[in-house]
């Protein structure tokens, strides 16, 4: 039976382990250096010893997934390489986006095999159903012998797996932020815009939310050039300028709209926009 523990129990540490506990996998600790949230994570996950100390990961068997925040992963490795025990052969595995697998330095000088392990996808709760993780991208890279235990946490998961080198970490997780992250960032400018004419906030996502929904699955299933839609696709410089216009009362959204405009001018060029429209929306995105 292939054995784990979690260090760190938040939404991703939680969830991945109870999507693990339920494929079989047995929880061997469960390790949060706050006592309530390690016994809540322990209840989600449904086995496994509820700790405080990295010491209950470091003496338990099988493999060791680091969930926390980035900015404490070092300090997460180091505490449990000070943790008595042996770790030569074990395999660790944290799941920043960002950090390369040697962010498990400490841990790989006493003899374990250290990687990253990091899903393309959000996770807003800690009690996500195990088939969130079915066909999602894991960003996997590191030491050999940590990559195949990362590729077997993947294949239990129903997932996929995306071999990155170290430098390219950062950009990878740039890239997932700007899909996730910023997306949402954007609606919530959109719903601002649609709250100065005098929707509440909760009716301006409602509102929104078809459109999201509908501009999403026409990704999915036209790609990406062929399900942008608008204005600037169809070249048409005066509504564009009356965008801009409305938009000087919101110099923030004004920003992103100038911004987002230049990219999706882009994708219709690509797309063949005449090049004189491009020249001319090019003009008033800029200001001119």
């Amino acid at each position: 039976m292939k054995r784990f523990s979690i260090v760190g129990a938040g939404r991703l540490g939680t969830s991945v382990g109870a999507a693990l506990a339920r494929r079989g996998w047995r929880p061997e600790a469960v390790v949060d250096r706050d006592a309530r949230a390690a016994r809540e994570g322990r209840r989600i996950i449904g086995a496994g010893r509820a700790s405080t100390s990295p010491a209950a990961a470091a003496g338990a068997k099988g493999l060791v997934i680091v969930a926390v925040p980035d900015s404490r992963v070092g300090r997460a490795a180091s505490a449990l390489a000070r943790a008595s025990g042996s770790w030569a052969g074990r395999a660790v595995l944290h799941t920043s986006g960002s950090l390369p697998g040697s962010a498990l330095a400490p841990l790989a000088r006493r003899g374990a095999s250290v990687a990253s392990l990091h899903p393309v996808q959000a996770f807003p709760r800690k009690d996500m159903p195990a088939s969130i993780f079915r066909g999602v991208t894991w960003a996997v890279e590191g030491d050999a012998a940590a990559v195949e235990a990362a590729a077997r946490v993947v294949r239990a998961l129903r997932g996929h797996i995306l071999l990155l080198s170290a430098a390219n970490k950062p950009l990878y997780h740039a890239a997932c932020a700007l899909a996730s992250n910023a997306l949402v960032a954007l609606e919530w400018t959109a719903a601002g815009l649609l709250g100065r004419a005098g929707l509440d906030e909760r009716a301006s996502v409602a509102a929104l939310r078809p459109l999201l929904q509908g501009t999403l699955q026409n990704v999915n299933s036209l790609g990406l050039e062929k399900a942008l839609t608008g204005p600037i696709l169809r070249g048409d410089a005066a509504t564009v300028k009356r965008h801009l216009e409305a938009l000087r009362a919101a110099p923030e959204a004004l920003e992103v709209y100038r911004v987002l405009g230049g990219r999706i001018l882009g994708l219709a060029a690509q797309g063949g926009l005449a090049k004189a429209k491009i020249r001319t929306l090019r003009r008033l995105l800029e200001g001119g």
